[in-house]
């Protein structure tokens, strides 16, 4: 049965019936988006979140945790990547206990096809193996399927709409695009196994997108996509994981997969912040699945083989769904 498309009434029915492993009652995981404000060295940059990946794996919490792979621009605070050798060796040892490294493109600016082809290849033989998870960067020219590219039909047109009108921006993403220099989508469909797309407001990931992980046929380039819920700072984090909706993830048994940028007020002075470590001791006492993205998306599908299609009338309202949580007032 497809879940209802009205928010006002809680999916419940999609998750009461998820088994979570070991009889735990929700899944948790969080994916941090490697987007740093400008530090002038990379100690500072790393000040500014190796205290939070300390308290999370305190509480047992194995997350994922993007990063470039090469250097972008340093006017933006597009610096810090694997080129750089203090910051790889942090990213390995967080590796080393359990923390799943994931990609937000392969640079903090657009870069080309042979570009992400070679950083690929890095990776790869860092690593071992070519990375899960990307996640696209804002601005980048090669996003995948980005901006209102994302969208299908008339939802497509009221997105470039909103962009243009309120936020004055004509956004591009041309890494789908196979006449582009920026194109590398048949690399993504052989090399990842899956990309975000949606965040929402609730808590509940599974509850607004239980469909995922799912291929788009309208998408080929991508293997699979899965969604995730705001938590983009500090603010917005504490709300998304207040105690209230602690306990409603669990009474509803779903999945949070929260999305959020570290560098983002986390951390002052070297000190976590208070509500935060309070909300993350909180947490990890509850009867909760804590494990990385891929490996909670891998207990979403199951034994089954190969990828799940979506259908297009479940494509619709899952598009209809955010751009009602992406546009209305909260």
């Amino acid at each position: 049965m497809s879940p209802s498309d009205s928010l006002g009434e809680p999916h419940s029915h999609v998750t009461q019936n998820t088994k979570w492993p070991n009889g735990n009652r929700f899944a948790f995981t969080i994916i941090d988006d490697t987007d740093t404000v400008k530090a002038d060295t990379e100690k500072a940059a790393l000040d500014r979140i190796r205290p939070v990946y300390d308290l999370l794996l305190e509480y047992g919490l194995k997350t994922t945790k993007t990063v470039w792979i090469m250097p972008g621009e340093k006017s933006r605070g597009c610096d810090l990547c694997l080129q750089n050798d203090k910051y790889l060796q942090w990213i390995l040892d967080l590796r080393d206990k359990g923390v799943e490294i994931a990609i937000h493109g392969v640079a903090g600016k657009s870069s080309t096809r042979g570009e992400i082809v070679r950083a690929l290849d890095f990776y790869r033989q860092v690593f071992g193996e070519y990375p899960s998870i990307h996640t696209n960067h804002v601005g980048n020219l090669d996003n995948l399927y980005w901006y209102q590219d994302r969208l299908v039909g008339a939802p497509a047109l009221a997105y470039r709409a909103y962009n243009l009108v309120r936020r004055g921006r004509r956004g591009r993403s041309l890494g789908h695009k196979e006449s582009s220099e920026y194109f590398w989508g048949n690399i993504c469909r052989e090399r990842i196994s899956y990309v975000r797309n949606f965040t929402f407001r609730d808590v509940n990931t599974l509850r607004n997108d239980p469909w995922m992980p799912f291929h788009s046929p309208r998408h080929p380039f991508v293997r699979e996509w899965f969604s995730a819920s705001e938590g983009a700072d500090l603010g917005q984090f504490v709300r998304l994981v207040s105690e209230p909706n602690q306990d409603r993830l669990m009474e509803e048994r779903g999945a949070c997969i929260a999305y959020t940028h570290f560098a983002f007020g986390f951390v002052r002075n070297g000190k976590v912040d208070p509500e935060f470590r309070a909300l993350i001791r909180r947490l990890s006492q509850l009867p909760g699945y804590f494990v990385p993205v891929t490996k909670l998306l891998s207990h979403l599908k199951g034994p089954r083989a190969g990828q799940r299609h979506i259908q297009p009338k479940d494509l619709a309202r899952l598009q209809r769904r955010w751009l009602r949580d992406r546009l209305l007032p909260t």
